[in-house]
């Protein structure tokens, strides 16, 4: 599904649109280039599932888990240069059934797990627009009907 959104508000929107299907277990990827709002939408998903206070980015610390109406670990793992990696710092073990986990920077991953969202940002001629593909991978039809066009 490719859609266009015209500003960061209508980011956050998307994300509260995304954050309403998701379910403990759960993972969503957030991939595109430095800069083109992957964390807008994470922080956006995360607000829309209770976390409150400050978000800030995990990209030295590669995950912060957060508290919520459901919980949300928040991975950044632009540092990371191969899969190994991440078997080895152990972040396998943080995608966990209890909580939602949201990716950025997944394209290293090998195993990906299912159910995910994959969602590719890419800038537009307009630079304050984006174009947002948006894939589902081992979601229900009806776990998804909802989220519309």
């Amino acid at each position: 599904m490719m859609i266009t959104v015209a500003s960061p508000e209508e980011m956050e929107k998307l994300g509260g649109r995304i954050a309403a299907m998701l379910k403990p277990g759960d993972c969503v990827f957030l991939m595109g280039d430095l800069g083109v709002g992957k964390s807008v939408l994470a922080r956006a998903i995360a607000r829309a599932l209770g976390v409150e206070g400050a978000m800030p980015s995990p990209s030295f610390t590669l995950m912060i888990p957060h508290s919520g109406r459901i919980p949300v670990n928040h991975f950044d793992l632009y540092r990371l240069e191969e899969y190994g990696e991440f078997l080895a710092a152990g972040l396998d073990e943080s995608i966990a059934d209890d909580a939602v986990s949201l990716i950025e920077w997944p394209e290293i991953m090998e195993d990906k797990p299912v159910p995910r969202i994959e969602v590719r940002i890419e800038r537009t001629q307009n630079e304050n627009m984006r174009a947002v593909n948006i894939e589902f991978y081992g979601m229900e039809e009806s776990e998804r009907a909802h989220f519309g066009n």
